[in-house]
């Protein structure tokens, strides 16, 4: 009988340590360190706000554990190590109503972990939110091919979504290397598995991911868009936080030749060249903000963001972009959410157009 393991190692270096003095080897054998832990001094936001959250950054390790038979338990793959107990910086909890596994299939070989989040179809999947899926899912790869460690299968969450399968093709991993978990009783023991760690658990957005993703996802030369040069994101293909006056915000957008755009009708290699054209960007926080990732040097971009979330990921974005980060913190539509950063936004105008003289819009 098996169940999901309710024990916890609360950092993988825990298992590391006790696992090489039981088994009297080196450290070094299950655990390579990728990236030392260092800060970075980022430049402040910009705007009529003051900035909120420090300028500085701090990452922890980065590294590559092998563990041996060691286990993915559940569709969110909580890896397992042969203590039975979970790796907690590895995984995002979630109280399942159930407790029984099945017995483990077994692959004999290596399997690494891709997988991370939830994964659970009547809920929500991690890898389908596109910020997640580029910076803490995909970086990833980068840490294993440091490693320096063959793999035999990839295990990921279920693909659903042609970003995922375009940005996979483009990394040139074949999908017959994947194994796509589709069950929440999902269970599986490999000879070795391998973990990297997860981005946004060591810090979110760190510079070796950024570098990965616009190293091997931005194209040379870029084909450009005409006309883009100055865009306005929109939301209001989305469920949350959409702007609820954007058509206020366009009438003063529009004459300055901003031009409306949906992400979610474009491919990813259309995404790629849409931000790598455009000079100024204005969009309400959202996972298709990753995309800055693919900005030249010296864009700006003016983030329109709820007073209820207090969020750097896309500041950090811009700033690893060498980018020109405004700041819009904006009022909600009442009353506000019960879901935290669900809100929808209400853009104060006067404070808009005092960002764009600010900005040199």
């Amino acid at each position: 009988m098996y169940t999901i393991p309710d024990q916890f190692h609360r950092k993988t270096i825990d298992w590391v340590q006790a696992y090489a003095s039981s088994q009297h080897c080196s450290i070094e054998q299950v655990y390579k360190v990728i990236v030392p832990q260092h800060d970075l001094q980022m430049q402040p936001s910009r705007g009529i706000d003051p900035p909120r959250w420090p300028s500085t950054c701090h990452y922890d390790e980065t590294f590559v554990a092998s563990i041996p038979n060691g286990r993915f338990a559940t569709g969110n793959c909580y890896v397992v190590a042969p203590d039975n107990k979970r790796l907690l910086d590895m995984e995002l909890s979630y109280p399942y109503s159930f407790t029984s596994l099945p017995p483990p299939s077994y692959f004999e070989g290596t399997a690494a972990a891709l997988a991370w989040g939830w994964n659970i179809a009547e809920i929500a999947r991690t890898q389908d939110i596109l910020g997640h899926w580029m910076f803490d899912i995909l970086p990833r790869l980068y840490l294993l091919e440091q490693s320096g460690i063959p793999i035999d299968k990839y295990v990921i969450g279920k693909l659903s979504h042609p970003f995922q399968y375009e940005s996979i093709q483009m990394l040139g991993l074949p999908l017959d290397k994947l194994i796509q978990v589709d069950t929440n009783h999902f269970h599986l023991q490999a000879k070795t598995l391998v973990a990297p760690s997860v981005p946004v658990i060591i810090g979110k957005s760190p510079q070796w991911a950024f570098q990965f993703i616009r190293g091997r996802l931005l194209p040379h030369p870029v084909q450009r868009i005409e006309g883009y040069e100055k865009i306005y994101i929109t939301r209001q293909d989305a469920k949350m936080r959409y702007v609820l006056n954007e058509e206020e915000v366009m009438n003063l957008l529009a004459p300055k030749g901003y031009q409306r755009v949906a992400l979610s009708t474009l491919s990813m290699q259309e995404k790629i060249s849409l931000f790598a054209s455009a000079k100024e960007i204005i969009a309400p926080i959202g996972s298709g903000n990753a995309n800055l990732v693919f900005c030249n040097p010296g864009t700006k971009f003016i983030e329109l963001t709820p007073y209820t979330i207090v969020d750097d990921y896309f500041w950090r974005i811009s700033c690893l972009a060498q980018l020109e980060y405004y700041e819009v913190i904006c009022d909600v539509e009442l009353p506000p959410k019960p879901a935290c950063g669900s809100d929808n936004l209400i853009v104060n105008m006067n404070k808009l157009k005092q960002t764009l003289e600010l900005a040199g819009i």
